[in-house]
């Protein structure tokens, strides 16, 4: 009881603080290591699933890899094939020569969408990590956040106990869930056993189990706390279907989609903020128009 009590409070305490994980030490508290990847609600009780570094104060950090989701990638492919299909059916209806170049040039385009994607989302669409499931809240990769941390990709996988063949364009969510369960434990402070008993983890989960298939079994009672799950719900959008039983994972998409949507309008805020700011300035600093100053110059009479 006296270890699920701690747990409970260090989870709580880090609610409000956004894509925030422990990076520096072995000795990372759960305080640390909880910080905001999947918000579960905006209170000082409700525990949250992190990323990987605590470093996001960084704005301007080095672009490795372009945030990519399968949904950009099927939306603009299905937007092309809708086009397509738009214009062989006008160009058929016609029939002739025009129509049937028309649908050659129309295909010709899609191929170009297509290829265009394949090039800018390619190398982090055929990564295995990206393609877990995980959505990507923080638009960090591990490249990124390793070298905030002054280390290389491989320090970094090691210093989490990571897969020694993930790249480094894997997204910091993915990356945060493929940490072994038993070095959660030991960032929590905590024995394997220990976490195990007080997040009431299945019997299938091991010490080696990855924390985003281990976490995803656990309860909202469990996880969120009975107490919290009115709020969870309200916050997130949730019905009466929902219930301390249900399963992190099956939430967990929800939640996690939320939070990214929060980080983009975010940092489009500030961009915005910070492009006004640059306006303003650059208005303040114009010169000011010349004036007529001999009446105040000219020299009195004698």
């Amino acid at each position: 009881m006296s270890d699920e009590k701690n747990l409970n409070e260090e989870n709580n305490e880090s609610v409000n603080n956004e894509e925030q994980t422990p990076v520096e030490t072995e000795e990372t508290t759960a305080e640390q290591a909880e910080e905001t990847a999947e918000t579960p609600a905006e209170t000082e009780e409700t525990p949250v699933e992190t990323e990987v570094s605590e470093t996001a104060e960084t704005e301007e950090t080095p672009a490795v890899a372009e945030e990519n989701t399968d949904v950009e990638v099927d939306e603009a492919v299905a937007a092309a094939q809708a086009a397509f299909e738009n214009v062989q059916k006008d160009e058929q209806k016609k029939g002739g020569k025009g129509g049937l170049i028309a649908i050659i040039v129309a295909a010709v385009i899609v191929v170009a969408i297509v290829v265009v994607l394949a090039v800018k989302f390619g190398p982090s669409m055929f990564n295995k990590y990206n393609r877990l499931g995980y959505v990507d809240v923080s638009g960090r990769t591990v490249a990124q956040v390793a070298e905030e941390q002054g280390m290389d990709v491989d320090e970094f996988l090691e210093q989490f106990d990571l897969p020694s063949d993930m790249p480094g364009n894997t997204t910091e969510s993915a990356a945060y869930n493929c940490i072994p369960v038993s070095k959660m434990a030991e960032m929590y402070g905590m024995d394997f056993n220990t976490i195990k008993e007080v997040l009431k983890f299945p019997d299938d989960v091991d010490e080696d189990t990855a924390w985003g298939d281990a976490i995803g079994q656990v309860t909202l009672g469990d996880y969120v706390g009975e107490d919290n799950l009115a709020e969870f719900k309200e916050t997130y959008g949730f019905g009466d279907d929902i219930t301390a039983d249900t399963l992190w994972k099956d939430v967990r998409q929800t939640v996690d989609e939320k939070s990214r949507q929060q980080r983009i309008e975010s940092e489009k805020a500030e961009k915005e903020s910070d492009k006004n700011k640059d306006t303003d300035s650059a208005e303040s600093t114009e010169a000011p128009a010349e004036t007529e100053s001999a009446d105040a110059t000219e020299a009195p009479n004698a």
